[in-house]
């Protein structure tokens, strides 16, 4: 089993461990503490205080990496800070630590192994995933700085079990295993046993049809990157818009494997199934109609026939008017506006005669002639309506001359 650990680079300064104590990270430890390694390595345990036995468990972390002359690492997570689902919740804050403390020569290494594989294929598929979802676990990835690497993913438990008992390890056996209602136990307990008496084969099958999966994916993510690229029209804020018109030409699975990717590539959450089938549906609607389709995090809108991400929370309130007069700079912090007098008025296109400058934002106290030239203006540059009010416009003079987009 030595060997597994080739998967980590010869560069490499510090191996953090996620370390829960139990069998598959015990062996893991083992592993790398007797191979001799030019890396440093901290066994890293995450107590989130979930069980009884937590305290217990962290104690065991600790004395157990000092028997190997290392000093581990413990964070506690508030049991306050996990929501309705446990497993998943506890998972992202766990893996948010270790993507902060992980340095560009540094390695995060989990003890995931081929039943933890062939348990995230199952439950995947039976959540009705598609090749994004079933290709189940990665062996590497980037992880913050560094990287997240799980060497044990072609061993089964079992060869675990047999590689502990052989040198004698001991391990904290975590009494939530055998709580059923964690979808994974369940599995673990009720169906692998089931399984593996018809298929004594299962873990290697599925593990197969995971690699397949991912090379699958990798081809889809190939597609939708040359889709992205010739359907990008321009640019909203950090995210590129999709051209409607193109969009509606490619095939319905083609047409949401882009969209799915869009969403990936500006780093937001996956669309459900049922709100991307929203969105397939607005695809239609009427030229003169902006439609919204939201989650929490963000939201999709069409608007002059392009389809916007809008993540939640990127515009500034800005309200009011702001004198500058003559001042060389115009920075207005809170709306995160800052440029010089000469680059407001080239962009602007207007030759600078020492007009007093002020800047305002869209109010209900504006003049009727400037609300009819603002909206000219706001339809001449292809301002978003829901950009509007966070669109900076420029008098001079104490007259409308342009907006500062």
């Amino acid at each position: 089993m030595q060997s597994c650990l080739a998967l980590i680079p010869d560069d490499t300064d510090l191996v953090y461990l996620a370390y829960s104590g139990g069998l598959d990270s015990s062996v893991l430890l083992h592993l790398l503490v007797s191979s001799q390694p030019r890396y440093r390595i901290i066994p890293w345990h995450v107590n989130h205080g979930l069980q009884d036995s937590a305290l217990q468990m962290e104690q065991f972390c600790i004395d157990h990496a000092r028997q190997y002359g290392l000093e581990a690492r413990v964070d506690r997570l508030e049991p306050g800070s996990i929501e309705s689902n446990v497993e998943a919740t506890a998972r992202r804050l766990r893996y948010r630590l270790f993507e902060d403390g992980n340095g560009p020569q540094d390695c995060v290494l989990t003890a995931h192994h081929a039943d933890d594989q062939a348990e995230t294929f199952l439950l995947n598929a039976l959540r009705g995933s598609g090749s994004a979802g079933l290709r189940g676990i990665a062996r590497c990835r980037q992880l913050g700085s560094g990287q997240l690497l799980r060497p044990l993913l072609d061993y089964s438990r079992r060869q675990l079990e047999e590689y502990a008992q052989f040198y004698e390890l001991a391990w904290f056996n975590d009494p939530s295993n055998s709580d059923l209602r964690f979808d994974r136990n369940y599995l673990r307990n009720q169906v692998f046993p089931v399984l593996a008496a018809r298929w004594p084969h299962y873990q290697t099958a599925l593990s197969t049809s995971s690699q397949l999966q991912g090379e699958t994916q990798e081809m889809l993510d190939e597609l939708a990157h040359i889709d992205l690229q010739a359907l990008s029209r321009s640019t909203a804020g950090n995210n590129p818009t999709l051209d409607l018109t193109e969009l509606v030409q490619l095939s319905p699975g083609r047409r949401r494997n882009l969209l799915r990717y869009w969403i990936a590539q500006a780093g937001l959450p996956a669309m459900p199934g049922s709100r991307l089938q929203e969105v397939m549906n607005q695809l239609g609607a009427r030229v003169d109609a902006i439609p919204e389709i939201a989650m929490p995090d963000y939201s999709i809108r069409l608007y002059d026939q392009r389809l916007f991400l809008v993540p939640v929370g990127t515009e500034h309130d800005c309200h009011g008017v702001f004198e500058f007069g003559l001042a060389t700079m115009i920075e207005i912090n809170d709306c995160k506006l800052r440029c010089s007098r000469k680059d407001l008025f080239s962009r602007l296109q207007i030759e600078d005669h020492k007009q007093l400058v002020s800047v305002r934002f869209r109010d209900a106290e504006q003049p009727a002639v400037d609300r009819h030239r603002l909206k000219r203006l706001f339809q001449k540059h292809r301002v978003p309506p829901w950009k509007r009010p966070f669109t900076a416009q420029v008098y001079l003079d104490g007259e409308l001359a342009g907006l500062l987009l």
